[in-house]
């Protein structure tokens, strides 16, 4: 099964977080440093689409401009798959700063006919940290020229394949990969519990 590329989800304006949220940093490392180094640990080839590209325009990593910036990571990720040669995704949002990577590895194994695949938590399925091949791009269109924009509604056209809470918790007990950062309060949050856990440095 050829390897999926890394995408991450760079997101819009980030209002709540007081804009440039992909910079917003936690114990010295920025949000999008994070996503990227997670998303490559397990994805040879990884890629960002995001609002403002000028912003991002100094990564080492392609920044794809969003085609229907402001309406959410549906469109985010149907501009990915319309503007590379990518034959499936890894896809992550930037918000996510404690994403497990085994976590990661048991989302992209699977059934080589899986059109997407996502993991479960406590409030359902987690459309932002799924995997999602190529042959899903005729349904999120669809859905965009309906006018929908919830992600998880592209889960369900294409049958997606989820991955139980038991399952998640075998590699992510505490589920701290769906926890996600909107306000600035949100940034200490999610240091105190990653510094638990290890991952950031304790001095």
């Amino acid at each position: 099964m050829t390897s999926p590329w890394g995408l991450v989800l760079a997101g819009g304006p980030g209002r709540r977080m007081g804009g440039g949220k992909p910079l917003k940093q936690i114990a010295g490392r920025r949000l999008i440093d994070l996503a990227l180094d997670t998303l490559g640990a397990v994805c040879r080839r990884t890629m960002v689409v995001a609002v403002d590209v000028a912003e991002l325009a100094w990564l080492p990593v392609p920044v794809i401009r969003d085609r229907w910036p402001g309406l959410g990571p549906l469109n985010a990720i149907a501009t990915a798959f319309l503007d590379s040669e990518a034959p499936s995704f890894m896809v992550m949002a930037v918000d996510l700063p404690l994403v497990e990577p085994k976590l990661l590895k048991l989302i992209i194994s699977g059934h080589k006919d899986d059109k997407a695949r996502a993991p479960m938590g406590e409030r359902g399925p987690q459309p932002l940290l799924a995997y999602y091949h190529r042959k899903c791009l005729p349904a999120a269109l669809r859905l965009l020229e309906q006018g929908e924009l919830r992600t998880r509604l592209l889960l369900k056209a294409v049958g997606a394949r989820y991955i139980p809470l038991e399952d998640v918790r075998q590699v992510d007990p505490e589920e701290l990969s769906f926890i996600n950062v909107n306000y600035p309060e949100d940034l200490d949050r999610a240091y105190q519990l990653g510094r638990l856990r290890g991952l950031f440095d304790t001095d």
